[in-house]
């Protein structure tokens, strides 16, 4: 990507503001894209207590049908949470992959059957292979996306939707090592989540849309929200009906007692 000016402390942009503007681009993008008119938006929405009351930055919603909406969810970042947005290798996953394809390069090559045949000192041969195979791995892997991580991921799939994104301010993504800028894109790509990011003159910028997840469960992802009932009710869909498999194993329990 081409280098840019860096920008001064006072013009970094707030994390509202990111919040704000991605959340008014998302509207327009799925009115067009979707051709949907009818939507329901709103920044700071909560999931219910026993998910664990996360709070999605940006939550969007149409209706599908009389049961179900098309969910997206959004999580605001700016320089402020700066270190959510740095990739970070995960050294369990580095190490284990490299040896397993360390071991099966070594099986490959045909140097466990020529050892068979061997002795003496050749007998170790596969075990030299077998290390220096895993060592090159892990040296041209090193800074390899597949292997890294972000707090970030965490964050976003706490807010569980049908389509999730990023939104990020262009100079928390310059503040991020030259190297790892690419990786952080990457990574989003990889677990399926779309990248947004807002500049200085608060234009929003989309790196890459998120891929759809289906979900073919009877009332969809809006069950994970605090608010269901009300934006159902905004969207004109029908109310969710409570499991009655519940209340009937309460009344036998009370004639038991009985």
């Amino acid at each position: 990507m081409a280098k840019r000016k860096k920008v001064a402390p006072k013009d970094r942009l707030e994390e509202i503001t990111v919040q704000k503007r991605a959340q008014t681009y998302l509207e327009q993008y799925y009115k067009i894209k979707h051709g949907q008119q009818h939507l329901f938006s709103n920044i700071e929405e909560r999931t219910k207590k026993k998910f664990g009351m996360k709070r999605a930055d940006g939550l969007l919603a149409y209706k599908l049908n009389k049961r179900r909406a098309y969910v997206v969810s959004m999580e605001a970042k700016s320089h402020k949470t700066l270190p959510a947005l740095r990739p970070y290798r995960v050294n369990k996953v580095w190490v284990r992959d490299s040896i397993w394809k360390s071991f099966l390069f070594t099986l490959a090559t045909g140097v466990l059957f020529f050892a068979w045949r061997q002795d003496g000192w050749l007998v170790l041969m596969p075990f030299v292979v077998w290390f220096i195979a895993a060592l090159v791995h892990m040296l041209l892997f090193k800074s390899s996306y597949k292997y890294q991580e972000m707090e970030v991921i965490h964050q976003v799939f706490q807010y569980p939707a049908n389509e999730q994104w990023l939104s990020l301010s262009e100079d928390s993504f310059d503040m991020i090592k030259e190297h790892l800028r690419m990786n952080l894109i990457k990574i989003c790509k990889a677990r399926d989540i779309g990248v947004l990011m807002v500049d200085k003159d608060l234009h929003v910028n989309m790196i890459h849309p998120p891929v759809a997840r289906k979900r073919y469960w009877f009332y969809g992802y809006l069950t994970y929200y605090h608010n269901e009932e009300s934006i159902r009710k905004h969207l004109k869909m029908n109310p969710r009906e409570e499991k009655k498999s519940n209340t009937k194993k309460k009344t036998t329990k009370k004639k038991k007692k009985k």
